[in-house]
């Protein structure tokens, strides 16, 4: 027996389909048993579930042989330590892997842990295959690419970068393997969201992007029939009305992303994906309304500066212009464009976030629909390079108990980075910017926020807006602390969520 852990990552109404873990537990040989303990979802406690399924098969013909967890950067890493701590205190018998985005960026800090006995770096699938040949005793671990581990003598031994494969190439999802119903809930796109990937990778080379340092700048696409035909069977089998893909680059083909689009559109759902500005800007508007007709409701577009210098630095191939060019297009074809910006350039971080500031309020009079996303830069370890070129690892933690503490947490949400080029008052400036504008323009993602909050928001943050005053907005945040549904949970993860009770 396997077990696949799925740490806590967020609350529970905002769970999603465990992806990474289902794509293992389905690449495993015929007759190989294994489950998910899933933290995600209400009232689970997984060491508790772990333990038990330990102790329960210990001594039988299927004793639990391997627990894997996968961990992604911030709330869930905060999850996954002490957990995978506590269990290897239960049970020092057990091995315990780690896999994920966080172990395939900061390896050393995982190898330092003495609760984890292996690490899989990039894609998972065949290096985790091997790796239970290693278990038997059929194999040895340095043969295995994508494998690391602690040597004899205490030091790091990591293995060479595995080629990884595209979905195409895997086995279909599983999804008789886990409660289905259980994952669908409400969000902005319909009462009944579910969560997909259709790609790997992606193809360009920005040097802030954590996606191109675990998987270099390469992306492979699955066919839009094998897309289109898991869609249909969570659709029909399940109620799905509606998906938030997860691909790092959706469309990288105009051809591809119409077939798609025709094959998807009877399905009748809703759905939300990233892209790439310079990429949709090449689709003729037949595509676009082809795109429009099968569902597609929003894109996520990362246009991260307002300065065509800074984006130089970022490596981004892209232009200010065209990211104007963008939204005016999407208002065109009544598709609403969220788009992400990356503040905090370590060179010169006032002129850039003035630049970027102003060219958001252009974006908003260009096309009021937009939604803003906003990041504070953190250096990423990159393969050829980072934005500024500052040194992604300095200063960051040796130990996984560092790594959770709070400071380093919101380093890597990307939330409030404490890093030397960004002073608190700069800061202080583009949350004073984004409160009038998200007060002015309240978010279709903003559940947390009564009516009433968001009524006065709007009517006060005009004359604001307006004149472009946006220092110290403290009725603005005050009206905003009050007209709070829930409490704030720093352990979200994403945007697009459950509504708050009742809405």
């Amino acid at each position: 027996m396997i077990l696949f852990v799925n740490p806590r990552a967020t609350r529970p109404k905002n769970r999603r389909f465990p992806l990474s873990v289902m794509a293992l537990g389905a690449a495993l040989p015929e007759g190989v048993s294994w489950d998910i303990v899933d933290g995600n979802r209400p009232s689970v406690d997984p060491l508790a579930e772990l333990s038990g399924r330990i102790e329960a098969a210990r001594g039988g013909p299927d004793p639990v042989r391997v627990v894997a967890f996968t961990v992604m950067p911030g709330p869930q890493l905060v999850s996954a330590v002490p957990l995978a701590r506590a269990l290897k205190a239960r049970h020092p018998d057990v091995p315990i892997v780690w896999g994920g985005n966080f172990p395939s960026l900061y390896p050393a800090p995982v190898l330092n842990a003495p609760y984890v006995d292996w690490m899989v770096r990039g894609q998972g699938e065949h290096t985790f295959l091997e790796l239970l040949e290693v278990l038997d005793g059929a194999r040895d671990p340095k043969t295995v690419a994508g494998l690391a581990f602690r040597d004899g003598d205490g030091s790091h031994w990591i293995g060479p970068e595995r080629p990884w494969v595209g979905p195409d190439e895997l086995p279909d999802p599983p999804y008789h393997r886990i409660p289905v119903d259980d994952y669908l809930h409400p969000t902005y796109l319909g009462r009944r969201s579910g969560v997909y990937q259709a790609s790997i990778g992606c193809p360009f080379s920005c040097k802030f992007c954590g996606v191109i340092s675990v998987f270099g700048s390469r992306q492979k696409q699955q066919s839009p029939e094998r897309t289109a035909r898991h869609l249909a069977y969570l659709a029909r089998e399940h109620g799905m009305d509606s998906v938030h893909f997860y691909d790092n680059n959706f469309f990288l083909r105009e051809d591809h992303a119409l077939e798609l689009a025709e094959r998807i559109a009877p399905l009748g759902l809703r759905w939300w994906c990233e892209a790439r500005i310079d990429l949709m800007l090449r689709f003729s508007d037949a595509t676009w309304r082809a795109l429009k007709r099968s569902g597609l409701t929003m894109v996520f577009f990362g246009a991260e500066s307002g300065s065509d210098a800074v984006l130089k630095k970022m490596d981004k191939r892209l232009t200010t212009a065209q990211t104007l060019e963008l939204v005016a297009r999407a208002r065109e074809h009544g598709i609403i464009p969220e788009l992400s910006f990356v503040f905090g350039d370590p060179d010169d971080p006032e002129t850039e976030i003035d630049a970027t500031l102003r060219f958001i309020r252009k974006l908003k009079g260009v096309n009021p629909d937009m939604e803003l996303i906003t990041y504070f830069y953190t250096p990423t370890p990159q393969r050829r390079g980072t934005y500024g070129d500052v040194d992604p690892l300095a200063g960051t933690p040796d130990t996984l108990e560092e790594w959770t503490e709070p400071e380093w947490v919101t380093w890597m949400t990307h939330e409030d980075p404490h890093v030397p080029w960004l002073p608190r008052r700069l800061k202080a400036r583009v949350d004073d910017f984004e409160l009038v504008l998200r007060s002015r323009f309240p978010s279709r993602h903003d559940y947390r926020t009564r009516p009433w909050g968001r009524a006065a928001g709007r009517l006060l943050a005009r004359r604001r807006w307006r004149d472009g005053a946006f220092d110290d907005p403290r009725v603005l945040r005050e009206i905003r602390e009050r007209a709070q549904a829930e409490p704030r949970d720093r352990q979200a993860y994403g945007h697009l969520r459950a509504p708050a009770e009742g809405r």
